[in-house]
């Protein structure tokens, strides 16, 4: 399967040929299940969580914004997969240097957490 190729790439510290992979998958995800898939917004988040790796946080927020819209609409608000987006998002912030959205995408993903 493509996302263990991924993952076994990212933890390797091969990100740009997991990239590749991440791009391919979304790529195929996309054709196969549309734009409104869990699975999709999952391989959004992959590729989002690489853009971050590889320092590219301007292109990481758009995908990560959107698997997490998809992810609340067809998983829920508190599923793990959606919260891991935000949380996600929240780094992203955080490495952009905007420290308030950090903060509070990161007592967002708290709260959701508690539900668990």
């Amino acid at each position: 399967r493509l996302g263990m190729r991924v993952h076994q790439l990212f933890n390797s510290g091969k990100y740009r040929e997991a990239l590749s992979v991440a791009e391919e998958q979304q790529k195929l995800l996309r054709d196969t299940y549309g734009v409104n898939h869990h699975e999709y917004a999952t391989a959004m988040n992959n590729v989002a969580t690489l853009y971050q790796a590889l320092g590219r946080y301007n292109e990481a927020e758009p995908l990560l914004l959107e698997a997490s819209r998809i992810q609340q609409r067809t998983l829920g608000q508190d599923h793990p997969h959606t919260v891991a987006s935000l949380s996600n998002l929240a780094t992203v912030y955080e490495a952009m240097g905007q420290v308030e959205r950090a903060k509070a995408m990161q007592l967002l993903v708290q709260q959701m957490k508690r539900m668990w």
